[in-house]
């Protein structure tokens, strides 16, 4: 069936181009977007991530922010092209308080 609808290429030289400058782990990445709590708390997949005050302008509750995580498994919030700094915020499921009551 290839056979029968493949064409020559119209120019048989090299196409590919070396990535120069290009962050392949910036680029081969997934995304999600989200919004900023009022708490300035970002909630993605069953997580807490708290936006950290760093001394710059933080996007305000509301605001909609891209959650990036690369393919290491790395994660990153981005606000209008800017990283922000996050912490997440550690739940402790039901049951495990870390107290033991006897």
């Amino acid at each position: 069936m290839n056979g029968k609808f493949s064409r020559p290429a119209a120019n048989p030289a090299d196409a590919h181009m070396p990535p120069g400058t290009a962050d392949l782990e910036e680029i081969l990445c997934f995304e999600h977007e989200r919004t900023v709590g009022n708490d300035y708390v970002v909630r993605f997949e069953c997580r807490l991530l708290q936006i950290l005050r760093t001394g710059r302008i933080l996007p305000r509750p509301g605001d909609r922010v891209t959650v990036r995580i690369r393919l290491d498994g790395s994660l990153s919030i981005l606000w209008k092209g800017k990283t922000l700094s996050v912490e997440e915020i550690q739940i402790n499921k039901k049951g495990q308080s870390g107290t033991d009551a006897a």
